[in-house]
């Protein structure tokens, strides 16, 4: 009891300190450099687009469209009117290279001097180490004086970030004042400490409470324990003297191997006792089915033991076929269970290319996916593991679509299958529906009605075979058996026009969709000449790709002011976030950028290194997108994997305690990303209506 006692009262103790320690001595003086460096990742952000402006302006020059005078006029023209901020008083500033000012929105009686000798009241030369500054590295941060926005009264210091655009010797800025930053950190210090001082006494209570509880039924425990020991052992014994390979778990308190199924999975005893049951057995959904329905009987005592075949995996990944034979066991009112394993001989090796049946289809592609999960489970990049499942989902979506046409014939006019979504951009996932489609070639008047019926045919066919071997029906119905997604090169112009003019909700939704596509086949160009008239209808509706932005506005990363996750209960009562709808936030991004400067690749990645070489995007902020997706990509596919491996429904319900404490900072990271990224969108486009 005296040991119970240290080991219960002491570290709940020191829990109370911890909690007081990291509270007071750690996160309330690391809030300030949290708070500023979000601070100067928005004005660098907003510095970036507001550059993007006059890159345009200069791209009209050069194409001949205006003249430079004409040109910077209009830059001008526009950077005079960007203001942002709670009331709209943060603004930008142009100097050249000399310096002299070029605009300023609250000091027009600078515009044309010479500022080479402008001090600020503490006799800095500002924008002499402007210059100074983007000389040196192109770009960077200066600290000075200067009035309060619009109040010449009010001189306060202030954060600027500064960039250099080249072509015309100009330099653009925006900034913050620190005072406006330390009001805010002071709020929120407050706020903090007012709530982790409730939280604080409300734990102690807490922790006092079940101390007490504690105590009581420790009394209990030790008593049951013997017996419960002795019973244990007599199992233990019987086990250990038995010929088969067996093991057995009580209670979930632990997995215990005789001699022989660790001579056959190849662990020490040690090694096995660390295992978990999804760890080392794998059942298809057949099979697992067969064990479900056999183990609701053996659950209450009036079924036989359950018998199904498995796969078991040994040390270092080996898989052995097994006949498992799986009893109940109850000690002292314990309910465990002991499963018998008899080695099968070793299965036909499937390769989804030349899968003759829906089952080879389907076991291609659940060892695929046992592969990826192994693979998460050893630490293989996300990228790495993402890259495989999408070329087996185009492996298998190819061959079920041979098969289909073996059924119903050969096509009536050449035709592409169409994919879409995440198999369209290459990045399945453990957790993929059915988003795809069909092109053909336009055909006569008469034979439209034939060729029609044919497609939408082989679309469901494909469609029903794909949800059987793994693939589910997707819930909004893009798929080729739906009329609207089987139509020839002409109706999907139409389509697509239809979308792009019409401007409503409903038809962003399907650009966020449908605008990801690739052809499977690569027959008759037909996907290639679709693809540049969706890039030309874009660029014909200039009101498009605002209406696109502020759709993608609409929608925050659930990261809150204080830096704690939003959560949301989900249909099972657990307090999650939609990881899926988080990284889709980088997927619109990157198609928006895509869209906007006609880049035709699909793939994320692709689309962004893209975007850099035709000098859209600089270097450092496609690193930081591509971090932020690849971040997510890998916490979303490891969630699905111990969700997978658990036998749990795959699902991308994120709870953020399951991670470790440097996995939940590197969400937060991406989190503040993305959200600096909408700033900057948002000063282009506009907020949303």
């Amino acid at each position: 009891m005296k040991r119970m006692a240290l080991r219960t009262v002491l570290p709940a103790f020191l829990a109370i300190a911890l909690f007081v320690g990291v509270v007071f001595l750690y996160l309330l003086p690391s809030l300030d450099r949290v708070v500023m460096d979000q601070k100067r990742l928005m004005i660098r952000e907003l510095t970036e687009s507001a550059w993007n402006i006059l890159a345009r302006c200069e791209a009209e020059e050069r194409s001949g469209a205006m003249t430079r005078v004409q040109a910077q006029q209009a830059a001008v023209a526009q950077v005079r009117s960007l203001h942002y901020g709670a009331q709209g008083k943060d603004y930008f500033w142009i100097i050249d290279s000399h310096p002299r000012m070029v605009v300023h929105p609250y000091r027009p009686d600078l515009e044309g001097r010479d500022l080479t000798y402008f001090e600020d009241p503490q006799g800095k030369r500002l924008f002499v180490e402007m210059v100074r500054v983007v000389e040196r590295q192109g770009a960077g941060y200066v600290r000075y004086m200067w009035q309060w926005k619009d109040d010449s009264d009010r001189i306060v210091p202030k954060l600027s970030y500064v960039k250099e655009f080249e072509p015309w010797g100009w330099i653009i800025g925006t900034g913050v004042y620190t005072l406006d930053v330390d009001a805010e950190m002071a709020a929120m210090k407050g706020r903090l400490q007012g709530a982790s001082l409730v939280i604080l006494v409300l734990v102690s209570a807490l922790l006092a409470f079940l101390l007490r509880t504690s105590f009581q039924s420790e009394k209990g425990r030790l008593l049951a324990a013997a017996a419960l020991r002795h019973s244990e052992e007599k199992y233990r014994s019987l086990v250990e003297s038995a010929g088969e390979a067996i093991f057995m778990d009580m209670a979930g308190e632990g997995l215990y191997a005789n001699a022989s199924l660790l001579h056959l999975l190849g662990y020490s005893r040690e090694e096995f006792e660390g295992q978990d049951v999804a760890d080392i057995v794998r059942a298809t959904d057949e099979e697992m089915a067969a064990g479900r329905r056999h183990w609701e009987a053996l659950a209450d005592g009036s079924g036989p033991p359950v018998r199904y075949e498995a796969e078991m995996v040994g040390k270092e990944g080996r898989v052995l076929r097994v006949m498992l034979t799986l009893s109940r066991i109850v000690v002292q009112e314990r309910v465990g269970f002991m499963a018998v394993a008899a080695r099968l001989s070793r299965p036909r090796e499937i390769d989804a290319a030349t899968a003759t049946c829906l089952e080879d289809l389907e076991a291609a592609g659940r060892r695929t996916r046992d592969l990826a999960a192994l693979m998460m489970n050893h630490g293989a990049e996300a990228g790495r593991v993402v890259g495989m499942l999408s070329v087996s989902a185009d492996q298998v979506v190819n061959r079920a679509l041979e098969l289909m046409m073996a059924e119903l014939g050969p096509a009536p006019c050449p035709f592409d299958f169409m994919l879409m979504g995440s198999m369209g951009r290459g990045e399945v996932t453990l957790m993929a529906d059915q988003d795809h489609a069909i092109i053909y070639a336009n055909p006569s008047e008469s034979q439209l009605e034939e060729v029609q019926a044919y497609f939408l045919e082989l679309g469901k066919r494909l469609a029903d075979l794909l949800d059987k071997i793994g693939y589910p029906l997707c819930a909004g119905g893009i798929m080729a058996s739906n009329p609207a997604c089987c139509q020839s090169l002409a109706g999907w112009r139409r389509t697509f026009d239809g979308w792009i003019n019409t401007l409503d909700p409903d038809a962003l939704l399907q650009a966020k969709i449908f605008f990801d596509f690739r052809g499977l086949l690569g027959t008759a160009g037909l996907v290639s000449a679709l693809n540049k008239h969706l890039l030309s209808a874009v660029r014909a509706q200039p009101r498009f790709l605002p209406m696109l932005a502020h759709s993608i506005l609409h929608y925050e990363p659930p990261l809150n002011t204080f830096g704690a996750f939003v959560l949301e209960e989900n249909s099972e009562g657990r307090r999650t976030l939609d990881i899926k709808g988080v990284q889709a936030q980088v997927t619109d991004l990157v198609r928006l950028r895509a869209l906007q400067l006609g880049v035709s690749e699909v793939n994320t990645r692709s689309r962004l290194k893209r975007l850099v070489a035709i000098g859209h995007l600089r270097s450092a902020s496609a690193e930081q997108l591509l971090e932020s997706f690849e971040s997510l990509l890998s916490l979303r596919l490891q969630h699905q994997v111990r969700r997978r491996n658990s036998r749990l429904p795959v699902d991308n319900n994120l709870d953020p305690e399951e991670l470790t404490p440097a996995q939940r900072d590197e969400l937060k990271q991406a989190f503040q990303a993305i959200k600096a990224q909408q700033a900057a969108l948002k000063l282009e486009f506009g907020g949303p209506s």
